[in-house]
């Protein structure tokens, strides 16, 4: 398998329409293993071999460090291309493609000591902040629990959330570590998305040098295009999130073709009325409206994505209406979703949910991620009913 990056000096689009093709081309290499991978709680090693091969763990490394520097709209479609084949391959490469673009971040000298070794080095972290944190000479010390960090148990550095109080005032953000500083605990057992392997990191009086910490305000306010002219600008905390409402998409996208396949090929009624369920009104109706909300999913986070991708390469950040409404669009596509596969499996019938049945893997994967915190579409609701009335937020980070 060709390992495709920015080494291979491909015009930026042209890369990133052929990042989409290999995507295409490996989902059914992650899709041979998704069974090892669900028993595992962990991507299953030919599965990470695959996207790595295939520079999908590098979307959102710089490209002045060897990686594809790739814009959120490609994400989207590289998630929801591999997610038809395993939604936990689409999940981790998103959180590698968020991962990598927090930590670009970072100042030249700590983006070369992550890539200058391995340009293909896997980041993950958990945004949340957590942990106890001491100022000390030089940077910060760090310990407790971090939780639910997809994709560690295959990272070489991870970013973890915290909250600093030793600069005046409290400011939340990303401090970067080895992953092989941390101990990392088996705490994924989970319904859905268990091949995620999002399990729980631990630390004690781990030394953090000040320079591979960045505040969640830094990145809003533009921190990375100060410190490297020329690339394209991180939107605060939407670049972020909306490659993970690909991962939901693709899901829908794959359970909507295993139904119609299975309807089209002549899948018999156990109805009266009907000799083939396909001729039955009530599921061609569930199958349209799947395949409709199917398709709002994918007009809404690619709106989303786009504006993204305009307003980072003009450096600049969105009104907060703005992205108020877009943080709006992805969590409302990824309810759209859920609530396609929901209606597929209506028409598709209780034997969906044996065992070994692809469409029990996609409920209970979709039902898992479309309530991540990040995506919870009440929070989005809220954040843009309060935007539109003119009530105050917390902070603007949030959005």
């Amino acid at each position: 398998m060709t390992h495709l990056n920015s080494r291979d000096r491909l015009p930026q689009r042209a890369a990133e329409a052929q990042l989409i093709h290999m995507a295409r081309f490996v989902a059914p290499a992650v899709a041979a293993h998704v069974e090892q991978t669900e028993q595992q709680r962990t991507l299953a090693e030919p599965s990470a071999k695959a996207l790595r091969e295939a520079g999908l763990f590098t979307l959102g490394t710089p490209r002045r460090h060897g990686g594809h520097g790739a814009g959120v709209r490609t994400a989207v479609d590289v998630c929801a291309e591999l997610a038809a084949g395993c939604a936990s391959s689409s999940w981790l490469v998103g959180i590698a493609y968020g991962a990598a673009l927090f930590a670009s971040q970072l100042p030249d000298a700590v983006r070369t000591e992550i890539w200058a070794s391995d340009p293909d080095a896997l980041l993950c972290g958990a945004a949340n902040p957590s942990g106890t944190v001491t100022a000390v000479p030089g940077g910060l010390e760090l310990g407790g629990r971090w939780p639910w960090i997809s994709g560690i148990d295959h990272a070489a550095w991870v970013l973890l959330g915290i909250v600093r109080e030793d600069r005046g005032r409290p400011e939340r953000g990303l401090a970067l570590v080895p992953a092989s500083e941390l101990t990392v605990a088996d705490t994924w057992h989970m319904a859905g998305m268990r091949g995620t392997g999002s399990r729980t990191a631990t630390a004690e009086q781990l030394f953090v040098p000040d320079e591979r910490f960045v505040s969640f305000a830094e990145i809003a306010e533009g921190i990375g295009v100060r410190r490297h002219p020329g690339e394209a600008r991180v939107v605060f905390p939407l670049s972020i999130n909306l490659p993970l409402v690909g991962t939901g998409v693709g899901i829908a996208r794959g359970a909507l073709e295993l139904v119609v396949r299975d309807l089209a090929g002549g899948k018999r009624s156990i109805s009266p009325l009907h000799t083939h369920t396909a001729d039955a009104a009530p599921h061609q109706l569930n199958i349209a409206q799947a395949a409709t909300l199917i398709d709002s999913a994918r007009l809404h986070v690619r709106r989303a994505a786009d504006k993204i991708d305009e307003a980072a390469r003009e450096g600049r950040r969105p009104d907060l209406e703005t992205r108020a409404r877009l943080r709006m669009d992805g969590s409302h596509a990824m309810r759209c979703a859920r609530d396609a596969v929901s209606l597929l499996l209506d028409t598709a019938g209780a034997n969906s949910f044996s065992d070994d049945s692809a469409l029990q893997r996609a409920w209970r994967d979709i039902g898992t991620a479309s309530r991540h915190a990040a995506l919870s579409v009440e929070t989005s609701r809220e954040l843009y009913g309060r935007v539109l009335l003119g009530r105050p937020l917390p902070h603007t980070d949030v959005v």
